[in-house]
């Protein structure tokens, strides 16, 4: 990496924003493509894993669907 932190805080120092702003970009450029190279390494591991779903429990309502279980509105 050709610019790094402490040039673009050198440059912040000296007043010349323009090259602070360069220095920044590269330095987030960098980044972007560091991450971009370990996604595309993540998922070129893991594209053809077997996927787990996952598994929902029933969950006991305490309703049965039964009509004598329904209060009569008066």
């Amino acid at each position: 990496m050709a610019k790094t932190v402490k040039d673009m805080v050198d440059s912040i120092t000296t007043g010349d924003l323009s090259a602070a702003n360069d220095a920044f970009d590269a330095i987030l450029t960098a980044k972007r493509e560091g991450e971009w190279a370990n996604a595309k390494q993540d998922f070129a591991r893991t594209a053809f894993e077997p996927t787990v779903e996952p598994r929902a429990e029933p969950v006991d309502t305490g309703i049965s669907g039964d009509p004598a279980e329904v209060e009569e509105e008066e």
